[in-house]
């Protein structure tokens, strides 16, 4: 639905319920009682807020309120009627307004809307009625703004695929829309994503990504193809990334809407990585740490391996003797993997002498898991080796008490001299691997090597206790000759390329391409403003000395905000009863052309608000249940809320709850229902949209009241 951008609307979606257009009325089911042991009249509204969607201007909706007595005697209603601040196309059929409404019985009442344009219109329905407890209810009605001519919507303008596995593919539908009254064209969808790490795709549905080329076979005939009023074009999106690195992309689709012809569509991935990828562990089975072999026999070693997000035979297992690739093998569905090498015959030949051999297992993300074993080639086990690594204080052990510590391990992050090199700890997070002055898990203990010439370390950052580097790794996955994460630290400047270059969670931030006010539009689709949400391209333009549409001129056929705000429907509260020391929820509908709306919440008994209460959404605390508090029980403090613009122009709401001991659901009214879906009728002027269904929330919300 179309939204006017500097039209503030505030209210918790947990409240809204719809109600569309179409339908004949047919008599309804009566409400049926459970069971009750309730003593006076009780008034029931299951709507408290009523959304009615985009319409053809001059479409009349006719919207039927249930009024409920769920209680045990006659409930009399004083009056019905629309709240004096309520929008003129709103009016009320005052020929069937009730004046007594039996036990358990109901009664409706119709609230009719004609769709207007430019603007939402909004409008409140009170009922008074001799009703103990809420003598006053009231319903509160939101009208979207009428269109004419063909309206676009796209279903998401984020789309995040979260945490997946290299090569493997996952695929979402986006759907356009067209909500006006009017054929829909889509003149061009442009993907943008890094060259170098290309992850996502537009694909044709069902097939694979190699065997169709979209742009060349559906593409023309999307572009071609009109999307009739009500109906909608989807448009199936393929993730499939080359690694596990964080990585963004941007769908641009433009349409024949007048109004709002442009989107952007953000698409995510792997964006929780840090969070959920954890390396994966190796541990050689066999043989025992070392073992004598001649160089005739052949040197069998047994690995097994685990992954808590990946399965066992996706990993890639690498032997090394040094630097020197021996073998590698991927494991079996258990995680098992065997080299079987023969020594003399082998290519690279294995030397003689105390051979200190790594295995190491690689996952998807790409993060490492290492384990060492020791074999002696034609080489004697020296019998001064206290900790039976291989290697006694004279054969380069730094730490002959610990099998952890000989010459050529590798180093883990355990305090200790793994590879007896004189450094502790280097090549873990705590290390600078990548010479850019950060580690991955501050505070840094050191820097380097340089992991290649072109590479120079400089020192850590003065400020590298205090930020963790999201990508320390000394690889060149993307083959430009650089190590991937030397041009990635806290210190980089963001860059337009679908990488989080200053590791701060967010991708691209500040660029042509990134929304930065949130309001759907870029710069580079024509967001003259990226810093402000009320302005962009196709908003309304409003008396402010401001290009709010960004078509250049300012305050060009401008409205006027000079407006005071409006509080529709009162304070609306998620439920009536609250017991002593617990805690409700309450919200405040205001309508209002100014941005700065400030609130400040009250209350008439020794209640507290969490803090900070300066919004449209609070939650008021009801006083603890002690024995001084008592007093309060069955009564009705009102929780009020001042609202006041930047001009100082002031809106008041107010709103009750019943104090309880103990929260009472004896009687659950059974909802009526009819054929035209939700208590809604329609005469239109004009074509109408397809009909929609309006929510009835069924809420055992009555009490059992004291005499």
């Amino acid at each position: 639905m179309r939204r006017n951008a500097a039209l503030l609307v505030t209210l918790g979606a947990g409240l809204l319920a719809g109600c569309g257009a179409t339908g004949d009325d047919d008599d309804a089911t009566p409400a049926i009682p459970i069971s009750t042991s309730i003593e006076f009249q009780d008034i029931f509204i299951p709507e408290r807020l009523i959304e009615l969607p985009v319409l053809p201007e001059g479409t009349q909706v006719v919207t039927d309120i249930f009024i409920h007595n769920a209680g045990d005697r006659d409930l009399t209603i004083d009056e019905v009627s629309l709240n004096y601040q309520s929008d003129l196309n709103w009016t009320l059929n005052e020929d069937d307004i009730p004046e007594l409404i039996l036990p358990h019985e109901h009664a409706i009442v119709q609230v009719i809307y004609t769709a207007a344009a430019e603007l939402d219109t909004f409008a409140a329905l009170e009922i008074y009625s001799d009703d103990p407890d809420e003598a006053e209810k009231t319903v509160a009605f939101i009208g979207r703004q009428a269109t004419s001519g063909p309206e676009a919507h796209v279903s998401e303008t984020i789309m995040d695929w979260g945490f997946q596995f290299r090569a493997e593919e996952e695929r979402k539908i986006l759907e356009i829309r067209n909500t006006g009254d009017d054929d829909l064209f889509i003149t061009s969808v442009e993907l943008i994503q890094s060259e170098a790490q290309p992850a996502f795709a537009v694909a044709c549905p069902g097939q694979p990504l190699e065997e169709c080329d979209w742009e060349e076979t559906l593409l023309p005939q999307l572009l071609a193809d009109p999307i009739v009023p009500g109906s909608g074009a989807l448009l199936e999106l393929v993730f499939s990334p080359l690694n596990l690195q964080s990585v963004s992309a941007q769908l641009q689709i433009t349409t024949s809407d007048p109004l709002r012809s442009e989107f952007t569509v953000f698409l995510l991935g792997n964006g929780e990585s840090a969070l959920n990828c954890t390396p994966p562990t190796i541990q050689v089975v066999s043989p025992a740490e070392a073992t004598f072999y001649h160089d005739w026999q052949e040197l069998e070693v047994t690995v097994r391996v685990f992954d808590s997000e990946q399965p066992p035979d996706s990993m890639y297992i690498e032997m090394f003797l040094g630097d020197l690739l021996i073998e590698d093998e991927f494991p079996d569905e258990n995680g098992f993997a065997t080299f079987l090498i023969d020594i003399d015959d082998h290519q690279p030949p294995l030397p003689s002498g105390l051979q200190p051999f790594t295995v190491r297992v690689t996952d998807g993300c790409p993060l490492f898991g290492y384990d060492t074993f020791v074999a002696a080639i034609e080489y004697p086990l020296s019998s001064s080796d206290v900790d039976g690594d291989g290697f006694d204080v004279n054969q380069g052990d730094c730490n002959d008490n610990s099998r952890d510590v000989f010459p050529q391990n590798v180093e883990v992050l355990d305090g200790l001299d793994n590879d007896c090199d004189g450094s502790v700890d280097e090549s873990t997070i705590v290390w600078d691997d990548d010479c850019d002055g950060y580690c991955e898990s501050p505070p840094c203990l050191g820097q380097g090597p340089a992991p290649d010439p072109l590479t120079v370390c400089t020192g850590l950052a003065s400020d590298s206790a205090d930020f963790s580097d999201c990508n320390d790794s000394v690889a060149d996955l993307d083959g430009d000759t650089f190590v991937d994460g030397g041009a990635i630290s806290p210190a980089t400047e963001e860059a337009l390329n679908f990488i989080d270059d200053n590791c701060n969670g967010i991708t691209d931030e500040g660029t042509s391409f990134y929304d930065d006010d949130g309001d759907g539009q870029t710069e580079a689709l024509g967001d003259c403003n990226d810093d402000s949400e009320d302005v962009f391209a196709g908003a309304a333009e409003w008396c402010d000395e401001i290009d709010n549409d960004c078509d250049g001129v300012i305050d060009d056929d401008c409205i006027d905000q000079t407006a005071p705000p409006r509080v529709i429907g009162g304070v609306i509260c998620d439920r009536f009863q609250v017991e002593l020391g617990d805690r409700v929820r309450c919200e405040v509908l205001v309508v209002s052309q100014d941005s700065n709306i400030t609130y400040e919440w009250f209350s008439d008994m020794n209640g507290t608000f969490d803090d900070p209460a300066d919004a449209a959404t609070v939650f008021w605390n009801a006083p603890p249940d002690e024995d001084a508090n008592q007093q309060f029980v069955d009564q009705f403090p009102t929780i009020m809320v001042t609202v006041t613009d930047s001009l100082g122009q002031q809106a008041y709401g107010f709103g009750n709850v019943l104090l309880t001991r103990e929260i009472s659901t004896a009687y659950s009214p059974i909802l009526p229902s009819n054929n035209n879906n939700g208590g809604c009728s329609t005469a239109a002027s004009r074509s109408s949209s397809a009909p929609w269904a309006m929510l009835l929330l069924v809420v055992g919300a009555a009490i059992r009241r004291r005499s």
